[in-house]
């Protein structure tokens, strides 16, 4: 299902994650939101995404519960802002998986046809990249610790929180200073700062199913924040 993919432009989805942002933190009401989220689900599944899909509404679902139960009942923990933060942060969450799945030379073709400085172009694709790689490198640092006998488990970290920062998170922001760094240099090397015509193997075309993806979702958008 992935190959879908191939059918859609990286402008597109980036339209698509503004779009939820904006709707997100915009709508006031429950049901619309949910039904929003909803129709992410179902793109998402369409993408042959649909295991990060699923997990992400679950998690939708019990923060949107105990959102709507904290406030009718007065409950104090866990806090309501907490699901309040959760329920919001959910939605933007799921194009922003679709948009880990595309291609990095196919986003940058995307991303050069956006009219912006080409300062702003490479602020835009290290930070769009980013993310996805300090995850992977998180779960490596995480094994390597775990294979070394360190972070065994929830109540040894819990125990132990400065062996913890020592074994974790200091590796951590190293390996995200020098990823950034090389994240940098790979598209200045790749020559994002030449000012010649550049060239790509990816299509960037926006065709009838993007368009109508950003219409409906525009329309879809603007009904969910107004009721």
């Amino acid at each position: 299902m992935k190959r879908n993919l191939n059918r859609i432009d990286g402008r597109t989805v980036l339209f698509l994650t503004v779009a939820a942002c904006l709707v997100s933190f915009l709508s006031t009401n429950f049901f619309a939101h949910a039904l929003y989220t909803i129709g992410f689900v179902i793109l998402l599944c369409y993408y042959g995404i649909m295991g990060k899909a699923i997990g992400t509404f679950a998690v939708y679902i019990l923060a949107l519960l105990g959102l709507i139960f904290g406030t009718r009942y007065n409950i104090k923990f866990p806090s309501p802002l907490l699901f309040s933060m959760v329920y919001k942060l959910v939605l933007p969450m799921l194009p922003i998986y679709l948009l880990n799945q595309i291609p990095a030379g196919k986003l940058t073709a995307s991303i050069r046809k956006l009219p912006i400085s080409k300062k702003v172009m490479l602020v835009l694709i290290v930070m769009l990249r980013f993310a996805p790689t300090v995850v992977q490198e998180f779960r490596n640092v995480s094994e390597a610790m775990r294979v070394r006998g360190f972070l065994s488990g929830a109540v040894k970290v819990l125990r132990h929180p400065l062996n913890t920062l020592e074994y974790a998170v200091v590796p951590m922001v190293f390996r995200a200073l020098t990823i950034a760094d090389e994240l940098s240099v790979s598209a200045i090397v790749r020559g994002i700062e030449s000012p010649c015509k550049k060239e790509s193997y990816h299509k960037s075309k926006i065709g009838i199913r993007d368009t109508i993806l950003m219409i409906a979702c525009t329309a879809a958008g603007i009904v969910c924040s107004i009721v």
